[in-house]
């Protein structure tokens, strides 16, 4: 079955599939192009977002870590200070030795600030001291002022002999360090 078609026809035909061909290439190059490249940016702005979304939850689930340990480096820096104090705090220092006299029955004679040494990280404080009581409570007062939180030192400890009612006196160097920051 053979379709004949007239002169005028197959014109008819020709201009319908030529403007068809006209109509799907503006079709394409004025909508369909454009439409699809600018899916393709959202789609690529899209991804970068989720990219920057996975980052931040990544980051957020690490606060709650870096704030523990951020707490902990707190606790630690507040732990240093008090062994090793940024001031000077002379009445602190006097109030430490006057409550281990009280304790260990030893009676402060003498208490001065002397010369300040400075070190690389620190500042060494002299304070020239006597003290009296018993050879034990002595021995316990310095011993305990070893043990305190604040870093002391003791230095050139001196027994210079008993008293009649067996008290001694004892004179030594206390040492007390601050922080140079």
């Amino acid at each position: 079955m053979a379709i004949q078609l007239s002169k005028q026809q197959q014109q008819y035909l020709a201009a319908g599939v030529f403007l068809s061909a006209v109509v799907i290439f503006l079709y394409v190059w004025f909508f369909w192009l454009p439409i699809s490249k600018k899916q393709s940016e959202l789609s690529d702005q899209i991804e970068q977002t989720d990219r920057k979304i996975a980052q931040a939850k990544a980051e957020a689930s690490r606060l709650k870590q870096l704030q523990g340990e951020l707490a902990v480096l707190k606790q630690q820096a507040s732990d240093a200070e008090k062994r090793l104090p940024r001031e000077k705090s002379v009445p602190d220092i006097l109030d430490t030795l006057s409550s281990l006299a009280r304790k260990y029955n030893v009676t402060i004679l003498k208490f001065a600030p002397g010369p300040q040494k400075s070190q690389q990280y620190f500042v060494e404080l002299d304070y020239p001291m006597s003290i009296s009581g018993r050879y034990n409570d002595i021995g316990r007062f310095l011993a305990a002022i070893a043990l305190e939180e604040r870093i002391f030192n003791v230095r050139d400890v001196v027994y210079p002999g008993a008293a009649a009612d067996g008290k001694i006196s004892a004179s030594f160097t206390l040492l007390t360090y601050q922080y140079k920051g």
